[in-house]
Formats: C-alpha cells, structure tokens, sequence
C-alpha cells in the first residue's frame, strides 16, 4: 500500500510540474506584452495554481521579473545552439482558465 500511496504522489508532482504542457525550468526567450520591445531571457516556472510563468533573467524596464503566459507574444525555447519558436496559442490552450487573466502572475 505504501508504494501505491508512493507512485500516487510522484504522479501529482510531475502533473503539477507539466501543468500547462511546458515543465519548470527550461530555458526560454520571449517578446511581451505591455513591456519594451526585443528578447528577454529566462527560464518558466509553474505555480501552485499550475499556471505556466516565465522567470526573466534580467528585469524589464518596468521592474517586471515575472510573466504569465498572458504578456507574452512570441516563445522561443533554447535548442542547442540556437532557439526553436513555440505557439504561445498551444500553450495557453493547456494553461487553466484562472491563469489566463491579466495579472494571474
């Protein structure tokens, strides 16, 4: 019963960890909404609520450091040497409802 109760919580911790499609800690580049213009670095993040943010390297203008999925325009994961574009459009498809409301960061 116990290895049951085991493999049971593994699947909740990697759901949580996959909850919109994309896992923690990947690194990605993004163009926003509502900040300057060009690429920002950084790597996501899913909360609690298992809403996929990205954590940016370096803060905006603005002092904005984290950003849901609703303030970003274009995706970009790194792939090797390089960067592979993501739809955005996919990704906020598997995202809960709750986390598709401005400010759900």
């Amino acid at each position: 019963m116990k290895r049951v109760a085991a493999l049971w919580v593994i699947s909740v911790v990697s759901l949580a960890a996959y909850a919109g499609g994309m896992p923690s800690n990947v690194p990605v580049r993004i163009e926003g909404a509502g900040i300057e213009s060009g690429w920002f670095e950084g790597r996501t993040d899913v909360t609690r609520e298992g809403c996929t943010v990205v954590k940016l390297s370096k803060a905006t203008k603005d002092g904005y450091i984290l950003l849901s999925l609703v303030a970003v325009n274009r995706l970009q994961q790194k792939d090797g040497a390089g960067w592979r574009d993501l739809s955005v459009a996919d990704l906020r498809a598997r995202e809960p409802k709750s986390c598709l409301v401005e400010g759900s960061d």
